[in-house]
C-alpha cells in the first residue's frame, strides 16, 4: 500500500512538473502554445438584466503590431439599447493576439481625440475589473452631442483591464495554472491566451456633470462584463 501510494505520488508530481514547464515556456515563448482562434460572429441580441442590446452593423478588420505579430479583429458589432431611461451605443471587437492596451484600441480605431483619450481616468469595480471613463471634448462637441464614454478589455479568465500592464499581470497570473495546462495538453486552450473583448460603452451627456452618465455607463458595463465572461468566444469550433 506504502509503495501504491508513493508511486502515485511520483506519478502526480512528474505530471505537475511537466505540465508546469509547459505552461512556463509558453509564456516565454512568443508563439507557443497559442493554437488557431476559431471563427466567431455575435449574436443578433444580448439579454442582459435590464433591457436588450440590438445589433445595428458589424465589421472585421487586422492590423499588424509594432512587433510584427499579427492583431486581428475577428468580428465586430455595434449595438444600440437604452437603460434607465438614457440611450446607450455599444462598439464590442473580438481581438486575438493583442497585448490589451484600451489606449492603443480607441487610438487605432476610432476618431476620438488623442488628448481626450490621455484625459481618461482609470477606475475599478471589485469583481470585475479596471474601465476607464472620459468625455468629448468642448471642441468636438461643437459638432455632435457631447458624450461619456466607457471603454475596456475583458480577457477570458481574468477580470476586466484598461493597460498593457494590468492585461500581462492578468496573464500571468490566470495562464499559469495546473489546470490551464491540462487544457492546453487536450486542445481545449492557449498557453497565452491574448484574446480581448474590447468594449467601448458611450452615451449623451444631458447635463453638464457627466456623472450621472458615468453612473449608468458602469451600470450597463457590470451587465455586459457578467454576462460576456460565461459567453465568452470558444477558442475552437
Amino acid at each position: 500500500m506504502i509503495d501504491q501510494m508513493h508511486w502515485r505520488s511520483c506519478v502526480l508530481a512528474i505530471a505537475s512538473v511537466g505540465t508546469n514547464l509547459a505552461v512556463v515556456y509558453g509564456m516565454i515563448a512568443p508563439t507557443v502554445g497559442n493554437r488557431p482562434v476559431a471563427d466567431f460572429e455575435f449574436p443578433g441580441h444580448l439579454s442582459l438584466n435590464s433591457t436588450q442590446a440590438m445589433a445595428v452593423k458589424s465589421r472585421q478588420v487586422s492590423r499588424k503590431t509594432d512587433n510584427q505579430e499579427q492583431e486581428i479583429i475577428k468580428a465586430h458589432q455595434k449595438y444600440q439599447y437604452i437603460q434607465d431611461n438614457q440611450k446607450i451605443s455599444l462598439d464590442i471587437s473580438y481581438l486575438v493576439g493583442t497585448r490589451g492596451d484600451v489606449n492603443t484600441y480607441l487610438q487605432q480605431y476610432t476618431d476620438i481625440e488623442p488628448k481626450t483619450i490621455q484625459a481618461k481616468k482609470v477606475k475599478h469595480i471589485e469583481g470585475v475589473g479596471y474601465h476607464a471613463l472620459f468625455t468629448t471634448s468642448d471642441r468636438q462637441a461643437q459638432s455632435k452631442n457631447k458624450r461619456a464614454y466607457l471603454s475596456s478589455c475583458i480577457s477570458p479568465r481574468s477580470p476586466s483591464n484598461v493597460t498593457q500592464e494590468q492585461f500581462s499581470q492578468f496573464r500571468y497570473q490566470n495562464d499559469l495554472q495546473l489546470q490551464v495546462g491540462l487544457d492546453w495538453l487536450q486542445g481545449k486552450a492557449s498557453i497565452r491566451d491574448r484574446r480581448c473583448l474590447w468594449v467601448l460603452l458611450s452615451t449623451p451627456i444631458m447635463q453638464s456633470d457627466p456623472k450621472t452618465a458615468y453612473q449608468v455607463l458602469e451600470n450597463a458595463w457590470q451587465d455586459l462584463y457578467r454576462w460576456w465572461l460565461p459567453n465568452f468566444p470558444a477558442l475552437t469550433n
